[in-house]
């Protein structure tokens, strides 16, 4: 008995927490109202539940529309999304409430629907951003942000109320003035490179760059070709050169070392008196030289952004792609025992091309060209 009081005690607390009352008396309607519901459905005739139910339910309906009105005096251009938001947050409590008929029973004097009120905010929200947009959208000529802004209000307004008014059509024009068109100039011309490997290099850079998704959505880069079949004008030029170029940078290095074995062996023998010889042990040693080939190749690329309106460099900066091959091998002088079983290196035998060298620094360079124009336009 006395094990079993101290059970039914824990009981009635956690039976009184999960009616809402401890919520309802800190304010938290909405939580009162929840976990009041719950109980409820589990117990349609728990009687404080049920008054709970009701006061929790009032107080959440009255700080909701408390809420919506303050935020309908003020002069927020988005207070009817913010309402919008508040009304969402009613109706899912009365949704909840809709789960359990004693509930739904219990509050049948207050409207559990607010559809048709959302649906009006909806078309106050969505007329508001229409304003703004239009607003914006005097500008998208002559202001790439204003357009920007002006397709972003727009298509607000077409999430809101879908097929409002001439919003669609409209968000379309804005987007076309709120492209930033970005040209990408052919290499120019230098002695750096052969003409050959300067188109190789051009076509991988505009494989990379045309050829992958934008990095925003405001963005749009083009060759020339493309730019001349656009009816909209160029805003950002960019501009690249190969500057420098190693093509071939071989050394050779060298480093010897002592080794000796791990354990002795006999190396010969001595006398100790007349009669009597015996084995000398010795741990044997050998020297070791390491070769080391290495061949390096460099190219440095030039790039940078030249604002077509002000005819000002946006930006600019500098790309260096390397590559580098070592071949390793050893040759050893002494006891071979002082190797203690190590295989020696042996030489490849040949060294790559110029070519193949400058092939993969092309691929690379593109690689950068591609990542440092997606960096620097993600954020248009």
């Amino acid at each position: 008995m006395r094990i079993l009081l101290p059970i039914l005690a824990l009981w009635g607390l956690l039976e009184g927490c999960t009616t809402g009352k401890t919520a309802l008396r800190h304010g938290r309607f909405d939580d009162a109202v929840l976990q009041s519901v719950q109980r409820l459905r589990q117990k349609p005739t728990h009687l404080e539940a049920r008054t709970v139910l009701k006061t929790a339910y009032e107080g959440a309906s009255r700080a909701h529309q408390t809420r919506i009105q303050s935020l309908i005096r003020t002069d927020d251009p988005y207070r009817w999304e913010l309402v919008f938001q508040e009304y969402g947050r009613l109706q899912s409590l009365n949704d909840r409430v809709r789960t359990c008929p004693a509930c739904a029973e219990l509050l049948a004097d207050f409207p559990l629907s607010l559809q048709d009120r959302m649906q009006e905010v909806r078309q106050l929200a969505a007329a508001a951003r229409y304003q703004l947009a239009q607003q914006a959208f005097e500008f998208r000529t002559s202001n790439r942000l204003a357009a920007r802004d002006a397709y972003q209000d727009f298509r607000k307004a077409e999430e809101w109320v879908p097929g409002y008014r001439d919003a669609r059509p409209k968000a379309d024009e804005a987007f076309r003035y709120a492209t930033l068109r970005v040209v990408i100039e052919p290499l120019e011309l230098t002695a750096v490179l052969r003409p050959d490997d300067r188109i190789d290099l051009q076509r991988l850079i505009f494989r990379e760059v045309l050829r992958r998704e934008s990095p925003s959505h405001f963005v749009r880069f083009l060759d020339r070709t493309m730019a001349e079949e656009d009816d909209l004008p160029a805003n950002h030029l960019i501009q690249m050169a190969v500057t420098d170029y190693d093509p071939y940078d071989e050394s050779t290095s060298s480093s010897s070392t002592s080794v000796e074995s791990s354990q002795a062996y006999k190396v010969g023998t001595k006398k100790i008196n007349d009669s009597t010889t015996v084995d000398v042990y010795e741990k044997v040693k050998g020297t070791l030289t390491t070769y080391r080939r290495e061949v390096r190749s460099g190219l440095k690329l030039r790039i940078r952004a030249v604002d077509l309106q002000s005819d000002k460099v946006v930006w600019d900066d500098a790309l260096w792609a390397t590559e580098s091959w070592t071949d390793e091998w050893h040759s050893f002088s002494g006891d071979e025992r002082a190797l203690n079983g190590m295989s020696l290196k042996t030489t490849a035998g040949f060294t790559p091309s110029t070519w193949s060298l400058l092939d993969k620094m092309m691929s690379s360079m593109a690689g950068s060209v591609g990542s440092r124009l997606r960096k620097e336009y993600r954020s248009y």
